[in-house]
């Protein structure tokens, strides 16, 4: 590297050739420059239009994935508000009761006591719509990518709980069937909460019509629990016959006109991709769906690769 006469630096190639003798010594070197200033200012312009194109998909990416939680909240929403409705009405109730209670001219222990029942009652209604909204909070909250060693049987839970309403109001019954002291699994809770969401979300909507309405959840540890195995399994109506190797594509989907944009699936997909796992999907004509997942223990940060799928990027 040199510079020019305006102090900008010119780059220069240079190859050495030896002159060989008869006898094997080197006679001398030829020596051969060749000034390769446009090519590395090229392949510098290059770099740099990988690099802002890679945060620009990255960015994309971050959006879509809040995008589809959104979607999922969405989903939630009326649930969400009979499920906080049913304790703040009990609570009112319980209110006005121990209001007639402190009105009372001469207040006895009995009194008392049931006052301090009405009490306990308020407090775990509230606390009841507490779990409620932080569960909320913690899953719309717009957040990086964060590692950590977590149990994917309270990640379950956590969801369920988010869930309960809208499972409840279809009438929809949950087996659970989750294997105790399973290893952790180390990745993005909030973006393996969000596969979760996403998947319970399909399973409900393929049981509206469905006379028998199960949805199992399955967890049990794998290779020597170097891996964990989750299954969801519904009894809906599955998935149309031709169409099951599409549904991981980007914007495909068997939803009518208005009733989805064919997102979902293929975030879920991406995330599993992510954390290096697999996900399968089994759906046999009118015997239901079911999503098999395999998540590993280990996952190295620096292998961690876009959950864009292919067909995105």
């Amino acid at each position: 590297t040199r510079l020019d006469s305006n102090n900008n630096p010119r780059y220069t190639e240079l190859t050495i050739f030896p002159i060989w003798e008869k006898k094997g010594k080197i006679a001398k070197f030829i020596e051969i420059s060749r000034d390769i200033t446009q090519r590395k200012l090229d392949e510098d312009s290059l770099v740099k239009m990988v690099e802002e194109r890679t945060r620009q998909l990255k960015e994309t990416h971050e959006r879509l994935l809040h995008q589809d939680k959104m979607a999922s909240l969405g989903k939630l929403s009326s649930s969400v508000v009979h499920e906080i409705n049913n304790p703040v009405a009990g609570i009112l109730n319980l209110v006005m009761l121990s209001k007639r209670i402190l009105k009372e001219d001469t207040i006895d222990q009995k009194m008392i006591d049931v006052f301090l029942q009405y009490l306990e009652l308020m407090e775990t209604e509230t606390r009841r719509i507490s779990r409620i909204v932080s569960n909320l909070l913690v899953f719309a909250r717009q957040s990086k990518i964060e590692l950590v060693k977590f149990d994917v049987n309270d990640l379950i839970e956590q969801t369920l709980i988010l869930n309960s309403n809208l499972l409840k109001i279809n009438g929809i019954r949950i087996i659970e069937e989750l294997e105790h002291n399973l290893p952790l699994v180390n990745g993005s809770e909030d973006q393996l909460k969000q596969v979760l969401m996403n998947l319970i979300s399909n399973a409900v909507e393929s049981m509206l019509t469905s006379r028998t309405k199960y949805l199992t959840i399955k967890t049990f540890s794998k290779k020597n629990k170097k891996a964990i195995g989750l299954q969801i399994k519904d009894t809906g109506s599955g998935i149309p016959e031709g169409t099951v190797s599409k549904i991981f594509e980007p914007f495909f989907t068997t939803k009518k006109k208005g009733k989805g944009v064919g997102l979902g699936l293929s975030v879920v997909y991406g995330i599993i991709q992510e954390h290096g796992g697999k996900i399968y999907v089994d759906s046999p004509p009118g015997e239901g769906t079911c999503f098999s997942i395999t998540l590993y223990q280990e996952l190295d940060p620096k292998k961690i690769k876009s959950s864009i799928p292919d067909s995105i990027q």
